[in-house]
């Protein structure tokens, strides 16, 4: 990575199992048709490309361009937020994953030239951050089955947007037990009961659906989910409310915004923030917004 450059390009080619190959080479071409100075620097490996954020911040460079999916946008937040340094460079977005959902809740165009003049001529809109633990997110995090569901919908390579998701949803659905046991205390609020999803959303879409239709990304707050456990056919029906829009309509549904909240579950969860599953499992975490935090191009 150079470090003359006031800007850096991080590109996951292999970002929508490597369909993303040919936006790559189409987009940087373009940015350096355009006068936009940059270096260039391929995410080779999981993790790479939060390891060039956080080499992007040391150098303080004026703009992170990510070039990839929602997983490698998430990646190159991380990286930025554990950096250790004060400066953040503004973010600019070409998408290129098979959902997008951050991007498309910012109103982020989705064709790769538009997004490119975006980057150049754009303006800078304050982004909230979302902790979960020691992780950080930009769309949403999940516990339950939700988290269950984006681990399967990995292998789903021949799918794109919420087909991708709501195939493995009826897998999930088929084979579900009586979820978990959960005490929440969000600020001042206590939940506890059997529920199957902890969704905690930071912007409107996850999935590549619209979950939280009224969440915004620069209000302070988070947005949630709590969905009570229940039978394989009101599943199906909340299936149904997600596409329509209208999930917390559900009377197993509580919405809520908090600035904070503290998780407990009787036995063990898979974590996932913005599509990304992590591999080990949780009984406990906390979670957090960093009103602010980060600089979008949008």
């Amino acid at each position: 990575m150079g470090q003359s450059s006031p800007n850096i390009v991080i590109a996951n080619e292999n970002a929508n199992w490597g369909a993303s190959r040919a936006k790559v080479r189409q987009a940087t071409d373009f940015l350096r048709e355009q006068g936009f100075s940059f270096s260039l620097s391929l995410a080779q490996y999981r993790g790479h490309a939060r390891e060039l954020a956080a080499a992007a911040a040391a150098q303080s460079v004026e703009k992170v361009v990510v070039i990839g999916g929602d997983g490698t946008l998430n990646e190159v937040l991380n990286g930025l937020c554990t950096s250790g340094h004060q400066h953040v460079p503004r973010i600019g977005i070409i998408p290129c994953g098979s959902s997008n959902d951050f991007c498309k809740s910012q109103g982020i165009p989705q064709d790769w030239q538009q997004a490119c003049r975006t980057i150049i001529d754009g303006r800078t809109r304050d982004t909230d951050v979302g902790r979960a633990g020691s992780y950080h997110f930009l769309s949403a995090s999940c516990l339950g089955y939700f988290a269950d569901i984006a681990e399967r919908s990995l292998r789903m390579r021949r799918f794109g947007g919420s087909l991708r998701y709501t195939i493995p949803a009826l897998s999930v659905i088929v084979r579900m037990g009586s979820g978990w046991e959960m005490h929440v205390r969000a600020d001042e609020r206590e939940f506890h009961g059997r529920y199957g999803v902890l969704l905690v959303g930071n912007a409107s879409r996850f999935g590549g659906l619209t979950m939280l239709p009224d969440a915004r990304p620069d209000d302070g707050v988070l947005d949630c989910l709590l969905i009570e456990a229940g039978n394989r056919w009101e599943a199906l029906h909340l299936l149904r409310l997600v596409y329509q829009k209208a999930l917390e309509r559900h009377k197993r549904v509580t919405r809520f915004q908090a600035r904070s909240l503290t998780v407990s579950l009787d036995h063990p969860t898979r974590l996932c923030n913005d599509g990304e599953v992590y591999p080990e499992l949780i009984r406990d975490i906390d979670y957090g917004v960093l009103p602010r935090r980060l600089r979008t191009i949008c």
